[in-house]
């Protein structure tokens, strides 16, 4: 099937992660959860968001993994809406569960300044597209960055609040604008830490952003002549 389609979506789209909204079941296929596993509990924990490119290979941010390195250290969670932090139960359909065979880190990722925070996971056993489960689409490779102004969206299953100590049980979407790198980078705002590699996006009067949790989640333009969705960005810091 197509990339990037959409099977379900809220009536409300016009609703303004931090203030965002539920996601209905279904309407972003391709998001992942990125799940700790302890041994010793058998309890698996949300930590980062991931978008599914085929039945191989998903995309996430190379931050999630500077601690848990190791592949056996991570479940993967597919067609969710609700997670269950410290989950020690079997997941139910239409949820799948999948382990991580391998781990790449973008060659030149650097940490100290999160520049090139991108990561590839190879999934095993491979993953089979459903009504839930679907791929998500990248930019054609001559594509060149998205235009701004546009408005795009964000989710994940990250805190609602920066005070939060839980993440959100159910997705959160939330539209976001595109920010033009020169405000950004205003001694007001990010102060000249946003690179040629990295994209901006949210309100200048805040109210709207991704947090801890969401890292590794889709940034996603809407490509109207094809109606369907493309990851431009991937949630890093």
């Amino acid at each position: 099937g197509r990339c990037g389609l959409r099977f379900k979506q809220n009536q409300q789209m016009g609703a303004r992660i931090i203030g965002g909204q539920n996601a209905a079941l279904g309407a972003w296929p391709w998001m992942v959860s990125l799940q700790v596993y302890t041994y010793h509990t058998n309890r698996r924990y949300h930590a980062c968001g991931g978008t599914l490119l085929n039945s191989h290979w998903l995309l996430t941010a190379a931050h999630c993994f500077r601690e848990k390195k190791n592949v056996y250290d991570w479940r993967l969670i597919f067609g969710a809406r609700e997670v269950v932090f410290g989950n020690n139960k079997p997941v139910k359909p239409p949820q799948q569960e999948r382990y991580v065979e391998k781990i790449i880190i973008h060659e030149k990722y650097v940490p100290s300044l999160e520049i090139n925070d991108i990561a590839l996971l190879k999934i095993t056993p491979p993953i089979q597209c459903d009504h839930y489960i679907g791929t998500g689409c990248l930019p054609q490779f001559k594509a060149g960055p998205p235009r701004i102004p546009q408005t795009c969206w964000v989710i994940g299953w990250g805190f609602l609040d920066e005070d939060a100590h839980r993440v959100s049980p159910t997705l959160q979407e939330a539209r976001v604008d595109l920010l033009s790198p020169l405000k950004c980078n205003s001694s007001r705002w990010y102060n000249g830490r946003i690179r040629s590699t990295n994209l901006c996006a949210g309100y200048p009067e805040g109210k709207v952003d991704t947090c801890q949790g969401d890292s590794g989640g889709p940034l996603m333009c809407k490509d109207n002549a094809e109606n369907t969705f493309v990851v431009v960005g991937i949630t890093s810091w």
